[in-house]
């Protein structure tokens, strides 16, 4: 009896520990999942915005972006569909092992439980029973028989639930080894078409990168022009600020603002519903890398972002306008402070707002224009105080 409860209670650690690793793969599936949903209505966006593009057939910056963008959401997609195929493995690997340690359990527990059968057989009949009782020598050797009969009756009974409770795990464990299996083919088929989809992408970058040769000269003209602009919009953003109201003199509910501004970090809603990265913050590559030539470069103040036409751009957090501007080949320029943080929308062909309005997240504060290469783009930046910083790290992803 003491093997019998020695075996359960191994056989309950065994088992506690799959079902604590069986939610550890529904968690973690769940999580790419959801990954690979989020970067699919990215796709789905850039998608619409890319057809606009080359429906207007121009080679542009733009375009290029447009694809770029497109090549890093794949490549994104493609690795999340990898490691969606590397926990099925896993979960595959695990569960193969626990099936074939069931069929070997269920093997013994049916192999001990004939041999009980055999024995219960020989020597359990009533009559022998009955001789055992009467053949004791004591009142408490009698008992003893007695309790050792009802023992024996219980380890038959907990034998029978032993088996069928391994029985079911195994039928359970065997069904999840099938779906797993037959996910991992379909899966394996969305890898294949996103592979596919991806070189063509990257077939459509090669033939663009071609057409930049012949255009060098307008493109380095046109680098000129936006570093000029940026420097124009840098010098009106820091003199913005400078004359804003920081931490010493906001009142309790700015400074409120300010600290859940800073806990936002990752989660801030983007600056407008439709659309994808096509401009990176900090120092980056303004014309396609040629092996032999120097790269050509350009100090991003925030991101780009690619639209549609008319998309309506919204404040991604309460606050309070501090400038509204507007600035000649670009538009308007909307600066909004959340406490010590200020967010910047740039390149907005018409507002809403006007200097002083206090606003609310997701309130609309004007709308997407269209100001280079016939692309509508806007520019978003976060400061706080004089110190840049990256959007990609605030938005949600």
């Amino acid at each position: 009896m003491n093997l019998l409860k020695l075996f359960f209670i191994a056989l309950f650690s065994i088992f506690f520990l799959l079902v604590n690793a069986s939610d550890s793969f529904s968690q973690r599936k769940k999580q790419l999942e959801k990954e690979r949903s989020i970067i699919l209505n990215r796709i789905t966006n850039t998608n619409r915005i890319l057809k606009r593009t080359q429906k207007e057939k121009k080679t542009t910056i733009s375009s290029l972006s447009a694809i770029n963008g497109q090549i890093n959401q794949r490549k994104q997609l493609v690795q999340v569909i990898g490691k969606e195929l590397k926990l099925l493995e896993e979960s595959i690997r695990d569960n193969q092992n626990i099936v074939e340690s069931l069929e070997k359990d269920l093997v013994e527990l049916k192999h001990e439980y004939g041999i009980m059968l055999y024995l219960a057989y020989k020597n359990n009949s009533r009559y022998e029973k009955l001789s055992l009782l009467l053949a004791s020598n004591s009142i408490n050797e009698l008992l003893a028989r007695l309790r050792y009969f009802q023992k024996y009756n219980l380890l038959r009974r907990e034998q029978i639930k032993q088996i069928e409770y391994v029985r079911q795990n195994l039928s359970k464990r065997t069904s999840q080894l099938q779906e797993n299996k037959a996910e991992k083919q379909s899966l394996l088929k969305v890898q294949t078409k996103e592979e596919k989809e991806l070189a063509t992408l990257k077939s459509k970058q090669k033939q663009i990168l071609q057409k930049f040769k012949v255009k060098e000269s307008k493109l380095l003209s046109d680098l000129n022009k936006e570093r000029r602009i940026l420097k124009e919009v840098d010098n009106l953003i820091s003199k913005t600020i400078n004359n804003s109201e920081f931490s010493a003199s906001l009142s309790s509910s700015e400074k409120m603002t300010s600290t859940s501004f800073a806990k936002s970090k990752g989660r801030i809603i983007w600056p407008v519903k439709n659309g994808f990265i096509s401009a990176h913050f900090g120092i980056q590559p303004y014309l396609p890398e040629e092996e032999g030539k120097p790269v050509v470069k350009i100090e991003k103040l925030g991101i780009d972002i690619q639209t549609q036409p008319n998309e309506p751009v919204r404040s991604v957090f309460a606050g309070k306008v501090v400038d509204v501007s507007e600035i000649a080949g670009r538009g308007y320029l909307v600066i909004i402070q959340h406490g010590d943080y200020f967010t910047v929308y740039s390149r907005l062909k018409s507002v809403k707002i006007k200097t002083g309005d206090k606003i609310s997240a997701k309130q609309p504060i004007g709308t997407a224009g269209s100001y280079k290469d016939e692309t509508y783009e806007i520019e978003f930046q976060i400061w706080r105080h004089q110190e840049k910083l990256n959007p990609e790290k605030w938005i949600s992803k």
